[in-house]
């Protein structure tokens, strides 16, 4: 998977995301687009739910090429350069998140003279409680991603030297007598600390955790790039076959499976699936991928900004027309309207340093 394939991926995700939070929940309504009926409009944006899955997998497929790069071969030297590399990629996604709080604040609480309450600050700036914007949820789950896929990668990594190998397993196998015997004495000894174990496994969100371990190990093993180097063995045609019916069979299985909007079980074993012929069926429509590649590079600002968007416009609009397709795309354009200056406004302490350096060498 190229990075231009990347992007691809994440403009159909970013699709499925407005539409998943714009139509899960609507119910109230007899009928939302041409010939859909409310209930059919709320599983599809169920559905749309993987584009979660979508996200997590790309990221753990790109993770897995950047640790790769790493040619550390001491165990703690390379853990320290994989962290410090992860923990960048943290500070840059927040850096987005934080420059969409400030001027949200400053719309919202400065321009609007809306009630301001400090308790909630600290939530919002940490992604850990997103009172301001719910879909802010997935930075700390992105976070959680980037501190997991390195402790695999070590995990997979074989080093050269034995001694560099006893520590890896050393340190492994001290992790795992630590996690075994917090657990056995919380269960014996100390509820309290049973129950803070219990809560620390439920904020890992399991589920999509997977997701991107499945993402990095597809990369790591190019099972991608086998699948289609034997399946075009068969046939020039035989991938496309194959990804329809992959196609079929993930949608057809996960609308029959999901119960609610936040239904994400198996999607660790439908994302990839689901990616294969996406990806497979899109490489025969260029233009079509020159567009969808283009959201994708808007994806992350929008995905920040269109609820703030959808609530705006939800209560401004929704007294006078109904909440359907048009509405839809509205907040797609305003989100990228608004997505698109935020993009060079984030790039631009950077070309001003570098014009400053410029004129410095002159």
């Amino acid at each position: 998977m190229t990075k231009k394939q990347s992007a691809v991926l994440q403009g159909v995700a970013i699709l499925m995301m407005v539409y998943h939070h714009l139509f899960s929940f609507a119910v109230e309504y007899d009928s939302l687009l041409p010939f859909v009926q409310a209930d059919t409009a709320r599983r599809m944006a169920w559905f749309c739910k993987l584009c979660v899955g979508i996200f997590a997998f790309v990221s753990g497929y790109g993770i897995y090429y950047v640790l790769k790069s790493r040619q550390e071969e001491r165990f703690w030297g390379r853990l320290l350069t994989e962290y410090r590399g992860m923990l960048l990629r943290i500070l840059r996604l927040y850096g987005k998140m934080w420059l969409v709080l400030a001027i949200y604040m400053w719309i919202f609480f400065g321009l609007l003279r809306q009630p301001f309450m400090p308790e909630q600050l600290l939530g919002n700036l940490t992604a850990l409680n997103p009172t301001y914007n719910g879909a802010w949820w997935y930075v700390e789950q992105y976070a959680k991603i980037l501190l997991v896929l390195p402790l695999l990668d070590l995990l997979l990594t074989r080093f050269e030297q034995p001694g560099q190998r006893r520590i890896k397993w050393t340190f492994f196998a001290v992790i795992m007598l630590a996690g075994a015997g917090g657990m056995l004495a919380g269960r014996l000894l100390w509820p309290e600390l049973w129950v803070l174990m219990l809560g620390l496994l439920k904020s890992l969100r399991v589920s999509f955790l997977l997701i991107s371990v499945v993402g990095y190990l597809t990369a790591r093993y190019a099972l991608f790039q086998r699948a289609d180097r034997q399946l075009r063995r068969l046939g020039v045609w035989v991938p496309v076959c194959v990804s329809v019916a992959l196609l079929i069979f993930s949608v057809a299985l996960r609308v029959r499976l999901a119960t609610d909007a936040a239904y994400a079980r198996i999607d660790f074993l439908l994302t990839p699936l689901l990616i294969y012929g996406i990806s497979t069926l899109l490489s025969y429509a260029k233009p079509l991928c020159v567009f969808l590649a283009w959201w994708g590079r808007q994806s992350t600002y929008i995905w920040l900004v269109h609820g703030f968007v959808f609530g705006f416009l939800y209560y401004v609009v929704k007294p006078y027309v109904r909440l359907d397709f048009g509405i839809y795309l509205v907040v797609l354009l305003v989100s990228a309207a608004v997505a698109v200056p935020l993009r060079l406004l984030e790039k631009l302490p950077g070309r001003l340093y570098a014009m400053c350096k410029k004129e410095e060498k002159k």
